[in-house]
């Protein structure tokens, strides 16, 4: 019948291949060259939906057309969800509708093609116009900052009331836009894979306590409560805590501005109800709320709800994209919870760290089980102090990556930064071997550093040691979790006491 049907068209403007079950379909789909798909959903091989599914799976680009019969039409309509193009019901199909909506049906998807190509055009000219146009602001903005900065420091002469006034209007529009800046930079790194993260032992109560200080001076500028509200004991995650603190400085900032004057906004954080190894941060205001359809939409890049116009200006809409961009690249998971005129609830989760988890590969090597246990330790310091936080930890960051070469991966365990050390930077190294395979270790990273001056300037020392744990044995009976748990606490208690010597030492 389809035959005929196209025997009136001009010969060779369409070649039909017939076969009779999906699995031969499927097969032809995947050598290429089909332009368009008439589907069965009834075969013997495949029924309903499920046809639909494996055949749009297999070629995506390619249009289907569903064919049905007159009853199964709330079927058909349901299959273009799943990603027909169109539907035609058997027994009501004329001579000249097939092949004209075949054409349709491919000049469709072709328009379709063309379209998400050059929005992906766009997309990526528009991301690199923003990145060049956000490096080559920032030297003018710096430049600006600087001498608005020192006029109203006084250095260059006493002001009268109005102009500090105006300055300081000024000098506020500076940070705004140092700080959209900062965020298009941010959102580049993040689509290129070059966003740095430098995941760590930290502590998510601290950085609560800091975002809550940084951003108590607006909130009550403004008229609004804000307040933290913590679980007593809450454990380390493991994360980045200047990421942690810029999410939350985002989350909290939106909830201020969208929360009018008596309200509340409320920083919390406890365990996952669902998963003991997660922190959940909550983020709680009595504000304007979001439309529920919408709560997904506004992590999605550039985009802003219709109703900002009630925060008194609108961002660039990418506050929200970068924090989901950072909670993912932390193992973790951002949502919006919230109804219109009932305020809004953000949560997002952080891996809770797990001393047990991260040794777990190096002590548990088949037949390495009751083997010592040496915790090797290299301490960066400074002769003259540190020029800046940020000279800190890029020394810091190139300082791990060679002392990662010198590790065997699947038998040795750089540790993240497990705690402050005052001056000093220490790097803990888990190493299963006795005292011989330490002083190897030890040799192997002593040659790397003396072979990279360039690593070590600015008056930097590097100081490499080694404490050997107690052999730790591990019953017939006992479980890997709880030999696990006895080395943990042994590693913790020599790495507490290393850290407490050398804040002692500096506190003297």
């Amino acid at each position: 019948m389809l035959r005929e049907m196209f025997s009136n068209e001009s010969t060779g403007s369409f070649e039909l291949t017939h076969v009779l079950r999906l699995s031969e379909a499927l097969a032809l789909l995947e050598k290429g060259g089909t332009d368009i798909v008439l589907l069965d959903m009834g075969l013997p091989d495949g029924h309903g939906l499920d046809t639909v599914r494996r055949a749009h799976a297999i070629a995506p680009e390619v249009p289907l057309i569903v064919l049905t019969g007159l009853d199964d039409e709330a079927l058909a309509a349901q299959a273009m969800k799943e990603g027909a193009q169109d539907y035609l019901i058997k027994g009501e199909i004329e001579n000249r509708a097939l092949p004209r909506a075949l054409r349709h049906s491919i000049e469709r998807q072709r328009m379709q093609s063309e379209t998400d190509l050059i929005r992906t055009h766009q997309m990526q000219f528009k991301d690199e116009f923003l990145s060049h146009v956000s490096h080559e602001l920032r030297s003018p903005l710096t430049a600006i900052h600087q001498f608005v900065t020192i006029l109203l420091d006084g250095l260059a002469g006493a002001l009268a009331p109005e102009q500090r006034q105006y300055l300081e209007i000024a000098l506020r529009n500076v940070k705004q836009l140092d700080s959209m800046i900062n965020d298009l930079l941010d959102v580049t790194r993040a689509q290129s894979g070059k966003l740095i993260m430098e995941p760590q032992y930290t502590s998510a109560s601290d950085a609560i306590v800091y975002v809550v200080n940084t951003l108590q001076g607006a909130a009550k500028a403004k008229g609004i409560s804000l307040e933290a509200d913590m679980e007593h004991g809450l454990p380390a995650v493991y994360a980045d805590p200047t990421r942690i603190r810029q999410i939350l400085v985002v989350l909290v900032d939106n909830a201020i501005k969208f929360t009018p004057t008596g309200g509340v906004v409320r920083v919390k954080a406890r365990t996952c109800d669902d998963d003991p190894d997660l922190l959940v941060l909550e983020v709680a205001d009595s504000g304007c709320g979001i439309s529920p359809d919408l709560t997904e939409r506004i992590f999605e890049r550039l985009f802003q709800a219709p109703d900002l116009a009630l925060a008194g200006r609108k961002g660039l809409g990418l506050g929200l994209y970068i924090c989901k961009e950072l909670v993912t690249l932390q193992g973790g998971r951002i949502w919006a919870k919230s109804a219109p005129k009932q305020g809004a609830v953000f949560s997002f989760t952080l891996p809770i760290f797990s001393l047990p988890k991260v040794i777990a590969p190096a002590v548990l090597q088949k037949g390495r089980g009751g083997r010592c246990i040496t915790l090797v330790i290299a301490e960066l310091g400074s002769r003259t102090g540190w020029l800046s936080d940020a000279v800190r930890a890029e020394y810091c960051h190139r300082v791990r990556e060679l002392l990662q070469r010198c590790l065997h991966s699947d038998l040795d365990v750089l540790l993240p930064k497990m705690g402050a050390a005052g001056a000093a930077e220490l790097f803990f190294m888990v190493v299963v071997t006795d005292s011989t395979g330490s002083e190897a270790i030890l040799k192997r990273i002593r040659e790397l550093f003396n072979g990279r001056e360039e690593t070590l300037q600015e008056g930097l020392t590097l100081s490499i040691s080694c404490r050997s744990i107690e052999e730790i044995e591990r019953r017939a009976s006992e479980s890997a979790d709880i030999y696990l748990e006895k080395a943990s606490a042994q590693i913790q208690a020599m790495m507490s006491g290393e850290i407490s010597s050398r804040m002692a030492i500096n506190g003297r």
